[in-house]
């Protein structure tokens, strides 16, 4: 399953992240590097079974709070 989580993201630095460097976009390569790198920790932990807590909870107390009920 890993080797399938690497063929993945080596296509999506290939087909996205190069061209944002070669045409010096900054701004975009550094946000999607680190997005790319946040979602390949994520996916090389579901691939060895890791349990990940679902970010739900904490995202619904944040908008009742913001918002109220």
């Amino acid at each position: 399953m890993i080797i399938f989580v690497i063929i993945g993201y080596t296509f999506l630095v290939i087909f996205s992240f190069i061209p944002l460097y070669k045409k010096k976009l900054w701004s975009d390569f550094w946000v999607n590097s680190i997005l790319g790198v946040l979602s390949f920790t994520i996916a090389v932990l579901i691939s060895f079974n890791v349990k990940i807590p679902s970010p739900a909870k904490p995202i619904a107390n944040l908008i009742t709070s913001i918002f109220g009920k």
